[in-house]
C-alpha cells in the first residue's frame, strides 16, 4: 500500500470550502479547525454502502472529502492530519484500539512542547483537542469526554453523555505514530467484513454545526439543542431519505443505493 498524498491544490480548495482561514499552528486554531470541519462535513457510511466490498482508492476518499460527502475514520483522519501539515502543524496518526482490537486511528500532534489529541472520525462530538495527560473534561453536544493514561502507557479516551453516572471508554490508542498504511488491514476487514464494525449493516450521517448534533443512525434522527438529545423514528425510507437531504444538503448522497443495500 502506497502512502497517501494530496496535491497542495486540494487540500486549499478544502480549506477554503470549509471556511477555515490562514492561521497559524496553535492550540485554539487546532480547535477551531475541528470545529469547523465536523460542523460541516459529516461523518458517514453511505459511500461504503455504495461502493464495491474492497477499501477505497486514495483518489476516492480525496474526493469524497473535497466534495463534502465525508466518510468514516479512514476517510477523515488521513486526510486531515495531511491538512493540518499543509497549515503548519506536526501531526501524525495513531493506532486505536476498540475492545481491545485495532480498529481506529487518532491524530496526535505537537503544540508547543505539547502533545494534543484529537479525532475527526469517530462520530462523536469530540470539537475539542485535549493534551495528553491533563485531567480537563470537555462536554460538547451532551457528551463529556476526557483522556486518561492507561498502566501500560498507553491512553484512554473516556467519555459520559448527558444523565449517566460514570464514564466509559471509547477507545484506547498509543503515542505511536504510524503511516497511513499501517491501517491497510482493518480499513480492508471495515469494508469487507459485516462482524468488524456497524458499518455494513446500518446507516450513520453524524455532524455537529455550531456545537450541536445532527445525526441518522439508523432508522432514527437524533438532534441535541443546548446539549438535550431528541429523538425521532423514522416511518419508511422516505423519510429517511428526506432527512438526508435537509440536514446534510452540503453534498449529494446516492441514499437510495444505500437503503437498497441494507435491504430497507
Amino acid at each position: 500500500m502506497e502512502e497517501y498524498s494530496i496535491d497542495v491544490e486540494a487540500l486549499d480548495a478544502f480549506q477554503k470550502a470549509v471556511k477555515i482561514d490562514d492561521m497559524e499552528p496553535s492550540v485554539e486554531s487546532l480547535r477551531r479547525i475541528t470545529e469547523l470541519v465536523l460542523g460541516h462535513v459529516p461523518f458517514t457510511n453511505i459511500m461504503m454502502l455504495n461502493r464495491p466490498r474492497r477499501a477505497p482508492r486514495f483518489d476516492e476518499i480525496t474526493d469524497d472529502m473535497l466534495s463534502l460527502r465525508g466518510g468514516p475514520c479512514g476517510h477523515f483522519n488521513p486526510f486531515m492530519n495531511l491538512l493540518l501539515k499543509r497549515i503548519g502543524f506536526d501531526s501524525s496518526l495513531v493506532p486505536a484500539k476498540m475492545n481491545g482490537k485495532l480498529s481506529h486511528m487518532a491524530i496526535v500532534t505537537h503544540i508547543e512542547g505539547d502533545l494534543w489529541w484529537n479525532d475527526f472520525g469517530n462520530g462523536h462530538p469530540y470539537l475539542s483537542p485535549i493534551r495528553l495527560e491533563s485531567s480537563e473534561e470537555i462536554t460538547h453536544a451532551g457528551l463529556t469526554y476526557a483522556i486518561t493514561c492507561n498502566q501500560d502507557g498507553s491512553f484512554a479516551v473516556r467519555h459520559r453523555y448527558l444523565g449517566d453516572n460514570d464514564f466509559t471508554v471509547d477507545y484506547s490508542f498509543e503515542n505511536n505514530p504510524v503511516e497511513f498504511s499501517y491501517f491497510k488491514e482493518i480499513i480492508e476487514e471495515h469494508y469487507t467484513n459485516e462482524r468488524f464494525g456497524p458499518f455494513l449493516t446500518g446507516l450513520r450521517f453524524i455532524r455537529f454545526p455550531e456545537g450541536e448534533m445532527v445525526a441518522i443512525r439508523d432508522r432514527e434522527l437524533l438532534l441535541t439543542k443546548d446539549g438535550i438529545l431528541e429523538k425521532h423514528q423514522f416511518i419508511d425510507s422516505s423519510e429517511i431519505i428526506d432527512a438526508v437531504k435537509k440536514h446534510f444538503a452540503q453534498a449529494d448522497y446516492p441514499i437510495e443505493g444505500g437503503l437498497r443495500f441494507l435491504g430497507w
